[in-house]
């Protein structure tokens, strides 16, 4: 079970484009490229609203919800265009789903989104299930969104791993008793001490699949 952003695929650079976009619209100060790494883990709506609160002052509720849907609007247009998978990503999950194992996607991003990221790198064919924001019934770190990627593949905590690269994703594992490995090179600045194992490159994954031998 992967995560996305900071995981799979770096979103980085058009989502600081995007917020940056409407931080400027509305008169606040843009954010450098290792601020928006920091808090990219918060996902979409707890990025914004961080930003929006950063010179003290919370906007209107109206206001928010209007940002908060040019955000989704401009960030679902830059993604596809501008993100890009990590090294050796579509091949891990194309061997792997050879090999018969079985993907899915836990993730905090817009249903609409992943959708585009996924169809612009060719990748709709590779999950059996997405539990993302849209579909989850909680967001992670809450365990809920994992329980459901495992109750739709019919699948116990004790036969699964989740891939990911905050502390978001080891919380949300370690709640549902699922393995947690932790991808150094995304987004997380230090290995969740939750962590069973750690990958520095997406191609070190399936090492880590192999059974030991006796």
């Amino acid at each position: 079970v992967f995560d996305v952003d900071g995981t799979l695929i770096d979103t980085l650079q058009p989502m600081r484009q995007a917020l940056n976009e409407i931080l400027t619209r509305s008169g606040r100060r843009t954010w450098t490229e290792q601020a928006v790494r920091d808090q990219l883990s918060l996902g979409l709506d707890g990025l914004l609203a961080l930003a929006l609160r950063a010179d003290g002052h919370a906007p209107s509720d109206a206001a928010e919800h209007a940002d908060r849907a040019a955000l989704l609007t401009r960030y679902s247009e830059l993604a596809p265009m501008h993100a890009v998978g990590y090294p050796g990503a579509e091949a891990l999950l194309r061997n792997a789903r050879r090999e018969g194992c079985r993907l899915a996607v836990c993730s905090n991003a817009d249903a609409l989104v992943l959708q585009r990221l996924f169809n612009a790198l060719g990748w709709l064919d590779l999950f059996e299930v997405t539990v993302c924001a849209g579909n989850a019934l909680a967001l992670k770190p809450s365990g809920l969104p994992l329980q459901q990627v495992l109750a739709m593949l019919n699948a116990s905590p004790d036969e699964a791993w989740l891939i990911g690269d905050s502390a978001l994703d080891a919380a949300c594992a370690e709640a549902v008793g699922c393995g947690f490995v932790w991808f150094s090179g995304g987004y997380g600045s230090a290995r969740p001490p939750t962590a069973m194992a750690q990958i520095d490159a997406l191609p070190d994954l399936p090492a880590l699949l192999q059974p030991s031998t006796p």
